[in-house]
């Protein structure tokens, strides 16, 4: 090795001298180096695995707006028909009432009308029987003697009173 200019002696410390530095760089700075890597991989990893389940827990939430907002149509519907049914009930009972009370009103009328028309024709009666009986006394004072007129009149009168 002579003739090539090499010495064994400094090649052999060449070599231990490139193993130690070797050994030294990989204990201080390729170790770390690949150790900060690959805890750096492992953030990039998870966060790459939380942002998946952010956008998957915001899928779940939008689906469970989407599922809340319909219910709540969905109630809000039933909630004005619900209203709409018990308007239309109260209406057909404020009717009910309006019309019972109507009838009450007439039957009442009626039955005013009826009372004052009872009133007038027992009146009516009563004068038509006293006129009648004026009448039959002057005709009769008139046609009869006084024992005649006085049965007459009496059973005229008796008539009279029995049919009022």
């Amino acid at each position: 090795m002579d003739k090539l200019g090499i010495e064994p002696s400094l090649l052999l410390a060449q070599v231990v001298n490139f193993s130690i530095i070797m050994f030294v760089l990989s204990r201080l700075l390729y170790k770390p180096v690949l150790a900060m890597l690959e805890k750096r991989r492992r953030e990039i990893e998870e966060g790459l695995q939380l942002t998946a389940k952010m956008q998957e827990e915001e899928e779940k939430m939008a689906v469970k707006k989407q599922k809340l907002l319909e219910a709540a149509r969905k109630e809000a519907a039933a909630i004005v028909e619900e209203a709409k049914r018990q308007g239309k009930d109260e209406e057909k009972e404020i009717l009910a009432l309006a019309h019972k009370e109507a009838a009450a009103i007439m039957e009442k009328g009626k039955a005013e009308v009826e009372h004052v028309r009872e009133t007038m024709e027992k009146g009516i009666r009563k004068q038509s029987v006293t006129l009648a009986a004026g009448m039959a006394e002057r005709l009769l004072a008139r046609a009869m003697n006084s024992q005649d007129r006085h049965a007459l009149l009496k059973k005229q009168i008796s008539e009279l009173e029995r049919s009022v």
